[in-house]
């Protein structure tokens, strides 16, 4: 997965972060679960899709990876 290329974005939905990482919607979804569980991203409904956002500390470690 591109994080640093996800990093550059204001935000990104379940399908897109899947098409960025190659792969499937569930496992982005799953993924997403597991970032926002460890308070890297947070997640909020936009119509009928979420819109999944780097939080300061997810932006910070990807920022330290550099």
């Amino acid at each position: 997965m591109s994080c640093t290329s996800a990093a550059h974005r204001p935000g990104c939905t379940t399908s897109e972060l899947g098409a960025t990482a190659r792969i499937s919607l569930s496992s982005a979804s799953e993924h997403a679960t597991v970032l926002r569980a460890a308070g890297l991203i947070t997640t909020t409904r936009r119509r009928q899709s979420v819109l999944h956002v780097l939080t300061p500390t997810g932006r910070s470690l990807l920022n330290a990876s550099d």
